[in-house]
């Protein structure tokens, strides 16, 4: 998965999830014994990322602002925590991602 924001649009997500799930369904199905439990675990955590662009946007600005020391109400503060996170990142589409990771 990756992904990318600049100021004509908000984000970008390429991802690729399903095929890293199938994988590793195949690889659980052969796998070493010793080998299943790292092998579930990946598997649940691909399974459970945000299902929508939206909620991984927010689930990254929560973590940059967590990572700030931030709180999401202060919409101006969060606003400019984002925007040093990512300088590419227009006003508005920051300000809109920070409203989105205070709810």
């Amino acid at each position: 998965m990756s992904s990318f924001f600049d100021r004509r649009r908000n984000l970008t997500v390429i991802r690729d999830v399903d095929v890293a799930c199938t994988q590793l369904e195949q690889a659980l199905a052969d796998a070493d014994p010793a080998l299943v439990p790292g092998l579930q675990h990946a598997l649940d955590l691909l399974r459970n990322l945000p299902s929508s662009e939206e909620d991984l946007t927010t689930e990254w600005a929560r973590g940059v602002l967590a990572a700030a020391g931030v709180d999401p109400k202060h919409e101006v503060r969060a606003t400019k925590a984002l925007r040093d996170a990512k300088p590419e990142l227009s006003l508005a589409a920051a300000v809109e991602i920070a409203k989105k990771a205070a709810r």
